[in-house]
């Protein structure tokens, strides 16, 4: 009787069982004391396995020096899973490359996504300097405008 309860559940809910859900992955960075630290987070597949791996210049970091790693469901039906690093302000300083990399069943091909640290300050000096440089001009038209008021207001 269970046997065929059993069966009959599992002809039913097949595509619920069998299904493939691909992951998302997403590589996020959030400032620590001493440093950054840097997240490789797979959200939303399904089935439960799936290989994540955090890459510093192409080399995979030891799992010794990550945090995380256990595979939690989502509440949705899905899997979540977060591998993190601490990378010290020395370590930022030598400009690496990470990448966050999975396999999993639902996905022909590795999905990855990477980010090099110092490409942001790359980018605020960039600003900072773009700044500057509208902040003199927009002076200079002021000392022009005055100037000019002055030389009108004197001829008269």
């Amino acid at each position: 009787m269970c046997i065929k309860a059993l069966k009959r559940f599992l002809k039913r809910e097949k595509n619920v069982v069998m299904r493939k859900v691909p992951p998302r992955l997403r590589l996020i960075k959030k400032e620590v004391s001493g440093g950054l630290q840097v997240s490789c987070l797979a959200f939303g597949f399904y089935p439960r396995h799936i290989n994540l791996t955090l890459l510093r210049d192409g080399q995979p970091v030891v799992e010794q020096e990550l945090a995380g790693g256990e595979v939690l469901p989502s509440g949705d039906g899905t899997y979540q899973l977060r591998k993190s690093l601490e990378v010290s302000t020395e370590e930022l300083k030598k400009r690496h490359n990470y990448t966050c990399t999975a396999s999993h069943l639902s996905l022909d091909n590795k999905l990855d996504v990477s980010w090099e640290s110092g490409a942001e300050r790359v980018h605020l000096s960039t600003l900072s300097a773009l700044l500057v440089m509208v902040l003199i001009v927009i002076l200079l038209g002021i000392f022009i405008c005055v100037k000019r008021r002055w030389r009108c207001t004197a001829s008269q």
